[in-house]
């Protein structure tokens, strides 16, 4: 019976033994996590800069179309075909140039049924003034021939024109859509003429966006593939009446060309419009800024600890690397704020700031 009884002692012991430790090993385990998060050793990285006054500005940028300060198309007003191209891509015309010439004989020229009358009037008029200088026939008979002429005149003019195609204006030829031998079809573009000294882009702005315009506001106009050549314009036409189809805005803007005329009509490119400006005003970097919930908040760094601050923000310029933000309220100029390891901070974390 005694040793029924001290073996029941024994398990009962050990059994207690080990529930001990076993609640031991728990404990543990659960400290460690909140070690982890309250270590005060724990040091952060981070990059740093200071706030700033400068100047900054607003701008959106828009793609756009370009076309000559002054441009004409060149078309036919008769089916016909072309014989000769008198000019090539880039070269300079002056208004009245023939461009293109369309074939005499054919079947829808007029040009040789007018010449010929032309010649025939001609030679009567001479015939009837030198028959009025005699004295044998009266000025009403002179002047009907005469006014038989003019007309037969401006007939030839009219037939000659409708072969003799004629740039309009003076400028460089931008654009020859045709060739020798095509047959041409009556108000299709057969070439483009325009002064391309100065350039006109177009491009269209939404119904929010176009109450933002004014006229003379500045324009920075580029193609993507060479930046360096941005020339600045000036809005110069805003439509104040939407297009059908897109209910959009056109805009239009003037500015110079590059010494070499880089740039041409029909060409691509963006826009940059500068629609408000502000100078002297606290700055910090737009990468600096975090959100939570629907506030701006920044990183201050004092005595190397880490302080979440809220702020108000204004204009944001994305004209320079990573963008500048206004700062109106909350920051101070000098303050120095982290611009790059700010998502491992919390309130009052050791940093140590890197380059």
């Amino acid at each position: 019976m005694k040793t029924k009884i001290h073996l029941n002692s024994l398990i009962i012991l050990t059994i207690s033994v080990l529930l001990f430790f076993n609640g031991c090993g728990k404990d543990e385990g659960k400290e460690n996590p909140d070690k982890v998060g309250t270590d005060l050793n724990v040091v952060v990285p981070v990059s740093i800069t200071t706030a700033e006054l400068k100047d900054i500005s607003s701008k959106k940028t828009f793609a756009g179309s370009l076309e000559g300060i002054k441009q004409s198309k060149i078309v036919a007003r008769i089916p016909e075909r072309i014989t000769a191209i008198n000019v090539n891509v880039g070269d300079f015309v002056k208004t009245g140039d023939i461009v293109i010439q369309l074939d005499k004989t054919g079947q829808s020229s007029q040009f040789l049924q007018a010449q010929a009358n032309l010649n025939n009037v001609e030679k009567e008029l001479n015939r009837m003034k030198a028959l009025f200088k005699e004295g044998a026939i009266s000025q009403q008979n002179l002047d009907q021939v005469q006014t038989a002429y003019d007309i037969a005149k401006a007939n030839f003019e009219a037939a000659k024109n409708t072969v003799d195609l004629v740039s309009p204006i003076s400028g460089r030829v931008t654009a020859i859509n045709v060739n020798a031998g095509d047959w041409v079809v009556p108000g299709i573009d057969l070439a483009v003429v325009a002064e391309i000294e100065q350039m006109i882009i177009k491009f269209n702005v939404s119904e929010t966006e176009v109450q933002d315009f004014i006229i003379g506001t500045d324009v920075f106009i580029y193609s993507e593939f060479d930046k360096n050549l941005m020339q600045k314009g000036k809005i110069t036409e805003i439509n104040r009446s939407a297009s059908f189809e897109a209910r959009s805005f056109q805009v239009k803007a003037k500015f110079p060309n590059t010494k070499d005329n880089f740039y041409k009509p029909g060409m691509f490119v963006k826009a940059d419009v500068v629609l408000q400006s502000k100078k002297n005003v606290l700055t910090i970097p737009t990468t600096s800024i975090t959100q939570q919930s629907d506030d701006n908040f920044v990183y201050i760094i004092k005595n190397n600890l880490s302080f979440s601050k809220k702020i108000k923000t204004g204009l944001s310029d994305e004209s320079v690397d990573g963008g500048l933000t206004e700062i109106i309220e909350g920051l101070s100029r000098g303050d120095t704020i982290v611009i790059a390891g700010m998502n491992n901070l919390s309130d009052s974390t050791k940093v140590s700031v890197v380059k």
